[in-house]
C-alpha cells in the first residue's frame, strides 16, 4: 500500500469524532427523556391517590353500558354527514351476533337540545335506490327516559330529507331530523329537547334487506376482576334481533332491551384536574374502556388551550430525531383537540393495572409527546385511569439543534483533518517519488548525484537525499574505478608478464629433469591464462576508445545477422542454433563492426553457459519505431538478484568457472555498443523455466 493511501486510510480514524459525538448526543436526549418521565409518572401517580373520595365513589357506579355525550361547541347542521361531529368513529357501536347489522350512536348536547346521530347498515343494502323512492320498510324506533318522563318517537319517512318529529308519549317532545340513505343502510341525524341531562336511551332498528328487528342489547355481564388478574370490563355493546317488524306499541317493547346511558363530562373533576395538572400538562380520567370521564383542558379559557401553532420541520430534521430517539418514539397524527376515547399504549397498560409511559411525535410538525398512564383502584380494583401527558417542541428542536451544531462542528474538524493529512500525504509521496525517481536516475545513467533533489531541505527527506548523495558519489566513483581498472591492469600487467614468458622460453631450452620439465609447462599455461586476461581487459579499454572513432554507415541489420549467424554455424558446429528473421530489408545507420562484436558476446555467452543439447536463438523483428534483436538460450536461469548488474564492469554470476577466463567484461562490452547507438540492453528470464532472453532495442534513425 502506498504511503498516500495509508495517511488516508489513517485519517477516516477521524470520523470517530462525530462518532462519539453522536453517541453523547444520545445519552443527552435519554437523560431528557428519563427525567420527563420520572417527573411526568410521579405527577400521574399524585394525582391518582388524590383523587375526590366523590369521583371515587362514582367509579364503582359507573353505568355498564353508556355513550359519552359531548358538549358541541357550536350545533351540528341536521343534514346526516357526521363531517361537523367530533371524531364520529368514537361513538359507542352495536353489532349483531352474525355480524349482519350494525349501529353507531354518537351523543352530543348545546343549548339544552340533545343531539343523536345513529349511522345503521346491514348487509344486502348496498343496492342504489329508485330515484325519488322512498326505502318505506327501514324503519327505526328512539326511546329517551330522564326524569321528566318517556319519549317515543317513531321514524319511519316515506323518503330521505328532513323530519319533523313529535314523541307518542302523553310527555310533549318536539323535535326534527333528517334521514339520509347510505350504500350500506340508513343515517339519522337528530335534534330532541332536554338537553341530555341524565338521559338514557334505547332504539330498535328494522333495516329493511336483512327482514329483522334489531334492539339494543348488552353482550354479557361485567366482569369484576382485581387488580391483579387486570380491570373489570363492562359488557359489550350488541345487538339482539328477531323477524319480524318493528313493535307498534310501548308494551310490545323487547323484554331484554338495554337502555344506554348518555353520560356527560365530568366538569368538577375537570376543574379539579386542571388546578391540578397545572398549564404545563393536560390530564384525564378514562373509565375501563377508555372513555373520557374528564379532561383538564376542556374547562381552560379559550386563549389558554389555543396555542400557538407548533414549528413546522422538514423530513430530514424529523428522521435525523427519529435516528437519535430510535424506536422509542411512534409516528402518530396529529392529537385531538377534544378526545372521546384514549387508545394509547401507555393508557392500555394503565387499565390492566401497570404503570407505562409512552412516546409519540407528530408526523409533520416538532411536536413530542410523552404519555404516562397509572391506574386509579377502588377497593383493591382498577376502576379508571389516570393520563397524564406533556407535549413540547422542545425536546426535538433542541435535539436537531445540538445535531446540527455537533455535526457541522465534527464533519468539518474531520473533513478538515482528513484533508490536512491527505494533503501532507501527497506532498509527502509526491517527494518521496522525485527522490526516488532521481536516485534511479542517477543509478542508471551515471549522472551527477549533485542534481538530486530534496538536499537542501531541512526534514528527514533532505537528510535522506544527501545520505543518497553521498553513497551515489561513493558508487560513481567506484564504479569509475572498475571501469578503468581493466586497462590499467592490462598496461601493468604487460612488462611482469613479457619477463616471465621470456624466461621460461630461456628455461626450456636447458636441460630439465621429467619434473622440472612439468613445472615448467605449468607455469607456462598460468602465463597464457594471464596473457589472456590481460588480452581481454585491453580489448574492454580499447573497445572504449575505439566507440568514439568507429565509422557509422546504413547497413541492412537483417544481412548483417544473417552474416554473423552462418559464422556461428561454422564455428560452433554441433551445437543447436536457431535463426529467426523477419521479411523484408532492415536499413539501419549504426556502426556495423560494433554491432557484429555485440552480438558475438551475446552469443558467445549464451553458448557458454548451456549445453550441447539446449538451442540458441538468434531474431530480428521489427516492432514499430525501433529493431529488436534477441539471443534466446535454454537450460539455464539468470538469479534474480543480479538482474541489475549484469551489465556492469566485471561482474559476473556464473555459478561455475570454465577454463577460460571470466571477468565480466563481455556483457559491458555490449552495453557500451548499445548505448552508443542510442539503445537498451535487457536481459530476463522466459516464463515457465523456458531459459533466458537478451534483447537489444534500437532506434530507427531517418534514411
Amino acid at each position: 500500500m502506498k504511503l498516500k493511501s495509508k495517511v488516508v486510510g489513517l485519517s477516516l480514524l477521524t470520523l470517530l469524532l462525530p462518532w462519539s459525538g453522536w453517541k453523547l448526543l444520545q445519552e443527552l436526549e435519554g437523560y431528557l427523556r428519563e427525567t420527563q418521565e420520572a417527573s411526568l409518572l410521579a405527577s400521574a401517580r399524585v394525582v391518582a391517590s388524590a383523587l375526590p373520595l366523590e369521583f371515587q365513589t362514582r367509579l364503582l357506579f359507573t353505568p355498564d353500558l353508556y355513550v359519552r355525550q359531548r358538549d358541541l361547541q357550536h350545533p351540528p347542521s341536521l343534514d346526516g354527514y357526521a363531517d361537523e361531529w367530533p371524531q364520529p368513529a368514537e361513538g359507542l357501536e352495536f353489532r349483531s351476533a352474525d355480524g349482519a347489522v350494525a349501529v353507531r350512536v354518537l351523543a352530543g348536547r348545546h343549548a339544552e337540545r340533545l343531539y343523536l346521530l345513529l349511522d345503521v347498515r346491514h348487509d344486502g343494502a348496498g343496492q342504489p335506490a329508485r330515484p325519488g323512492a322512498a326505502a318505506s320498510t327501514d324503519q327505526l324506533v328512539l326511546l329517551i327516559r330522564n326524569p321528566r318522563g318517556l319519549l317515543r318517537y317513531r321514524i319511519s319517512p316515506g323518503a330521505p330529507g328532513p323530519l319533523q318529529l313529535r314523541s307518542e308519549t302523553e310527555e310533549a317532545g318536539q323535535g326534527e331530523g333528517f334521514w339520509l340513505e347510505t350504500p350500506g343502510g340508513f343515517r339519522v341525524e337528530l335534534s330532541l329537547p332536554g338537553g341530555g341531562d341524565d338521559s338514557d336511551i334505547s332504539f330498535l332498528a328494522a333495516p329493511a334487506a336483512p327482514g329483522q328487528v334489531c334492539w339494543s342489547g348488552r353482550g354479557g355481564a361485567p366482569n369484576r376482576g382485581t387488580a391483579a388478574t387486570g380491570p373489570p370490563s363492562r359488557p359489550t355493546a350488541r345487538l339482539s334481533c328477531a323477524p319480524g317488524s318493528p313493535a307498534a306499541g310501548p308494551a310490545e317493547w323487547p323484554g331484554n332491551a338495554a337502555w344506554v346511558s348518555l353520560m356527560p363530562e365530568w366538569r368538577r373533576l375537570s376543574t379539579w384536574l386542571a388546578g391540578f395538572t397545572g398549564d404545563s400538562s393536560r390530564a384525564w380520567l378514562v373509565d375501563r374502556d377508555g372513555w373520557v370521564l374528564a379532561d383538564s383542558d376542556s374547562v381552560r379559557a379559550t386563549g389558554d388551550r389555543n396555542a400557538p401553532p407548533a414549528p413546522q420541520t422538514t423530513w430530514l430534521q424529523r428522521w435525523a430525531y427519529r435516528l437519535v430517539a430510535g424506536s422509542r418514539t411512534a409516528l402518530q397524527e396529529e392529537w385531538p383537540a377534544d378526545p372521546l376515547r384514549l387508545t394509547d399504549r401507555a393508557v392500555d397498560s394503565a387499565l390492566q393495572g401497570r404503570e407505562a409511559l409512552s412516546w409519540s411525535q407528530d408526523l409533520d410538525t416538532a411536536i413530542v409527546r410523552n404519555t404516562a398512564g397509572t391506574p386509579v383502584t377502588v377497593d383493591g380494583r382498577v376502576v379508571a385511569a389516570i393520563v397524564v401527558q406533556s407535549s413540547s417542541d422542545g425536546l426535538l428542536l433542541v435535539t436537531n439543534q445540538a445535531l446540527s451544531r455537533l455535526l457541522f462542528t465534527t464533519l468539518a474538524l474531520a473533513i478538515g483533518l482528513a484533508g490536512a493529512l491527505w494533503y501532507f500525504a501527497s506532498r509527502l509521496s509526491r517527494r518521496v517519488r522525485r527522490l526516488s525517481g532521481a536516485v534511479s536516475h542517477a543509478m542508471e545513467d551515471r549522472v551527477d548525484p549533485e542534481s538530486l533533489p530534496l538536499r537542501r531541505d531541512r526534514d528527514e527527506l533532505g537528510e535522506l537525499a544527501r545520505n543518497n548523495e553521498k553513497l551515489l558519489r561513493a558508487v560513481a566513483d567506484y564504479s569509475q574505478y572498475l571501469q578503468t581498472l581493466a586497462g590499467k591492469l592490462s598496461h601493468e600487467l604487460q612488462t611482469p608478464l613479457a619477463i616471465t614468458r621470456s624466461s621460461l622460453e630461456n628455461l626450456s631450452s636447458q636441460e630439465l629433469d621429467t619434473d622440472s620439465r612439468r613445472f615448467l609447462e605449468r607455469a607456462r599455461e598460468g602465463v597464457e591464462r594471464q596473457t589472456a586476461i590481460v588480452r581481454a581487459m585491453s580489448e574492454a579499454s580499447r573497445l572504449e576508445a575505439a566507440i568514439g572513432a568507429a565509422e557509422w554507415e546504413l547497413v541492412d541489420l537483417s544481412g548483417l545477422v544473417s552474416r554473423c549467424f552462418a559464422g556461428y554455424q561454422a564455428l560452433y558446429e554441433g551445437r543447436r542454433l536457431a535463426l529467426d528473421l523477419d521479411d523484408g530489408d532492415m536499413p539501419l545507420n549504426c556502426a556495423p563492426d560494433l554491432l557484429a562484436q555485440a552480438l558475438d558476446k551475446l552469443v558467445d555467452n549464451a553458448l557458454s553457459l548451456t549445453g550441447p543439447e539446449d538451442e540458441v536463438t538468434v531474431a530480428l523483428r521489427r516492432a514499430g519505431e525501433r529493431y529488436e534483436l534477441a539471443v534466446r538460450n535454454t537450460g539455464s536461469r539468470l538469479p534474480d538478484d543480479f538482474k541489475d548488474r549484469l551489465f556492469d564492469s566485471l561482474v559476473s554470476v556464473r555459478a561455475k568457472r570454465g577454463a577460460g577466463p571470466h571477468l565480466g567484461l563481455g556483457l559491458y562490452i555490449v552495453r557500451l555498443v548499445v548505448a552508443a547507438h542510442d539503445g537498451e540492453v535487457t536481459a530476463r528470464n522466459l516464463p515457465g523455466e523456458a531459459g533466458v532472453e537478451f534483447e537489444i532495442r534500437l532506434p530507427i534513425t531517418p534514411v
